[in-house]
């Protein structure tokens, strides 16, 4: 196992976050712990990774085989250009081979409420009743609740349904499965397709939908490349938590596969880049409809009109609701 430590300013960790996430097999954001040794990261709080913290934090990516870091350097300095700041220090090491590190990076991380959503940790032994409780262990797969984007997403398909019972649903780079099981548990009567790059990811997700009674369909995938994707087009319901360029790469794949009047949720992006997509899927015939999640990492919610244009709605961020 190989780590990768970035040292930054907590205001922008999950920036470098969400840089790494697609190249790691794991990311986790911890407070510089004070005192004698700057610098060290200390044991993770009982906070989640979208509340906005002070000081130094240190994200640590976890890979399995020896990482690119040349490719790992282009996308933190990528992103620090972004930011308008300079190369945070990097430090790389070899972890012994006896520990888990990557289901031993994740035992500290908390109950996250959301909404009407609990998304709870095996380790977790109390948390506050909710309507929907998700048990989840993310494990060798992104998706714990715990970050902005993935709290937008929950948030927002709470609005959808309000409104709409959307029979068909895609999910796009499942990770862990949470929005997919979070949809099953909403939409019982929906028919869910859950798509993944990552094989071994995969598996996570379909042992998590099995663990939550969640039916869904799992499928390895690059996008949309699947016949099971394109057989169960058009869409009432298209989530994807990716990343700003895939967003972009498949957004017109996603608009196409979207049904008249079907909604599509979005995260992954960061706030300036939330122009040119909203942009690009309006090219498309997609209206922005709704937002959520926090200042720096918004959560969309767009529509195909199914006649006339809609509204927008401003819907005020929402933070973290952890479960103590």
């Amino acid at each position: 196992m190989w780590r990768l430590a970035v040292t930054a300013d907590a205001s922008v960790a999950e920036a470098y976050a969400e840089a790494l996430e697609s190249m790691a097999a794991v990311v986790s954001i911890y407070e510089v712990a004070p005192g004698p040794n700057p610098g060290v990261a200390g044991q993770p709080e009982d906070w989640a990774t979208d509340i906005l913290m002070s000081g130094q934090c240190v994200i640590e990516a976890l890979f399995e085989a020896p990482p690119a870091t040349e490719d790992l350097t282009s996308a933190i300095a990528e992103t620090a250009a972004t930011l308008r700041q300079r190369l945070p220090p990097l430090a790389w090491g070899e972890l012994s081979s006896d520990t888990d590190w990557v289901t031993e990076s994740q035992a500290h991380n908390p109950a996250i409420r959301a909404g009407a959503m609990l998304v709870k940790p095996s380790h977790v032994e109390q948390a506050p009743p909710a309507p929907h409780v998700i048990h989840l262990d993310a494990g060798r797969a992104f998706g714990t609740g715990g970050h902005a984007t993935t709290h937008g997403c929950l948030m927002l398909m709470q609005r959808l349904g309000q409104e709409a019972q959307p029979r068909r649903i895609a999910d796009i780079g499942t990770g862990s499965g949470l929005l997919a099981i979070a949809a099953a548990k909403l939409y019982r009567r929906a028919h869910i397709v859950a798509s993944e790059i990552d094989a071994q990811a995969l598996e996570v997700a379909a042992y998590n939908a099995r663990a939550n009674g969640a039916r869904m369909e799992c499928v390895v995938a690059n996008g949309w490349r699947h016949r099971t994707l394109a057989h169960g087009a058009p869409f009432d319901l298209i989530l994807a938590n990716l990343l700003y360029r895939p967003l972009m790469r498949f957004s017109r794949q996603m608009a196409k596969r979207l049904a008249p009047g079907g909604a599509l949720i979005i995260a992954g992006l960061l706030s300036g880049q939330e122009r040119p997509l909203v942009q690009r899927f309006r090219s498309y015939g997609l209206i922005l409809e709704a937002r959520a999640g926090d200042k720096d990492w918004p959560s969309l919610l767009l529509r195909k009109p199914a006649g006339g244009l809609g509204r927008f709605q401003a819907f005020p961020s929402y933070p973290s609701e952890n479960a103590r």
